[in-house]
């Protein structure tokens, strides 16, 4: 990492305060999560960064503030789609669905701030036939700048002051906050650039914090991610940014934190710290280190005791917990390859580690003794995909 980029942070970036505390550091990161790797040596010498979180303990937000901005570029090699999945497609469409109804978003201009590959803009257009534009640097599509269909435009961009004329009944993001590292700046930024012209609603969902603390799920923390919120502090940046509170609350089973709100009104309505949910993230904050590395031991212990037994040990999803999972356990051949249903991803390799990504029938070649599941929720899915394979291996759980 280049010390002269890292704009090191000594006040909150939501509240300002200076009651700014260090309490968990992950050294040498991979930088990126989500890029293809098309080489085993390129994924084995991919960029990495230090992670140094800090808690705000007067609004309960989180920072790395080791985070270094210049390693970050999210280009058309960057894939972090989950919609291959039929238990988040279900997912994603039921929030497509609830929004649509409750705002009667239909025959509406709907904005995405970070679409990726327009998996979500396109489900809320579809169920609303609505009209949407979607702005993401990473996008895929053709070679242009800019993609249009009869409904959907998609712009290779950031949205900012200079798309100020496309403005939308709804101004959705999901799963782009956290990588902000000044989430007050991007929010104020955003109420310019609607300044007035419209009324929309916006919706933003965020990975729970509070969650990732209470499960010491140390996988949930990445470089990319250098902001982290739990309910407290995701209404505080709003509040403070001029935008009114409509909904807040937990989703996706509890992993998440969704957002809904409007641009405020003679100023806003006056922000109420909430000292209990602040006290709980702050104790929990308090005994993460120590608990993470007892954690960390019994996972060293296990894979210690799958090299001594030769046993055949694959790990389920090629996401951002995994290459964590990888990377701080420093695993090489225990794990022989990750499984990954996203068939961009088949025959790339995971970052920082060099384990190949394989598809689900390629198991066959591979007959997995142990299939290390990260998220507990595609249990299920998981299983079933297992069994229709004709393979029954011990399933290991990273939570």
């Amino acid at each position: 990492m280049s010390l002269q980029s890292v704009q090191r942070v000594t006040k909150c970036p939501v509240c300002l305060s200076s009651q700014f505390s260090t309490f968990y550091t992950i050294p040498y990161a991979p930088a990126h999560v989500g890029i293809l790797w098309r080489s085993k040596e390129e994924a084995l010498h991919c960029l990495r960064g230090d992670i140094e979180l800090a808690c705000c303990i007067d609004c309960g937000f989180i920072s790395n503030i080791a985070f270094d901005s210049s390693l970050m570029e999210y280009t058309e090699e960057y894939d972090n789609s989950l919609h291959f999945s039929k238990y988040y497609q279900n997912y994603a469409e039921s929030v497509a669905k609830r929004l649509v109804e409750d705002y009667q978003l239909y025959d509406k201009k709907i904005i995405e701030i970070g679409s990726g590959k327009g998996d979500f803009l396109s489900l809320i257009c579809k169920i609303g036939k609505n009209y949407g534009t979607g702005f993401d640097p990473s996008y895929r599509g053709n070679l242009s700048p800019v993609q249009s269909s009869d409904r959907i435009t998609f712009i290779r961009d950031y949205y900012s002051a200079n798309y100020s004329h496309y403005q939308g009944d709804l101004i959705c993001s999901r799963h782009v906050f956290e990588h902000i590292p000044n989430p007050f700046e991007f929010l104020t930024a955003l109420r310019s650039t609607i300044n007035g012209q419209s009324n929309p609603i916006l919706y933003f969902e965020v990975p729970n914090i509070l969650l990732i603390l209470k499960d010491l799920s140390v996988w949930d923390i990445i470089y990319e991610h250098c902001s982290y919120f739990g309910a407290a502090s995701l209404e505080t940046v709003f509040n403070l940014s001029k935008f009114d509170t409509i909904k807040l609350f937990e989703s996706f089973g509890n992993q998440c934190i969704g957002i809904e709100a409007t641009p405020a009104r003679d100023g806003g309505k006056s922000l109420t710290r909430n000292s209990d949910k602040i006290a709980e993230l702050l104790t929990l904050v308090r005994d993460f280190s120590h608990k993470c590395r007892i954690k960390l031991e019994e996972w060293e212990n296990t894979l210690q005791h799958i090299e001594q037994n030769n046993e055949n040990t694959v790990i389920w999803g090629a996401g951002s917990k995994s290459v964590s999972f990888l990377n701080i356990l420093n695993i090489k051949d225990q794990i022989t390859c990750v499984v990954d249903i996203n068939p961009r991803k088949k025959g790339c390799y995971m970052p920082g580690t060099g384990q190949k990504i394989i598809l689900p029938e390629e198991l066959k070649n591979h007959i997995p003794d142990n299939v290390i599941i990260m998220n507990p929720l595609y249990k299920q899915e998981i299983q079933q995909q297992l069994n229709s394979l004709g393979l029954n291996p011990k399933l290991l759980f990273a939570i």
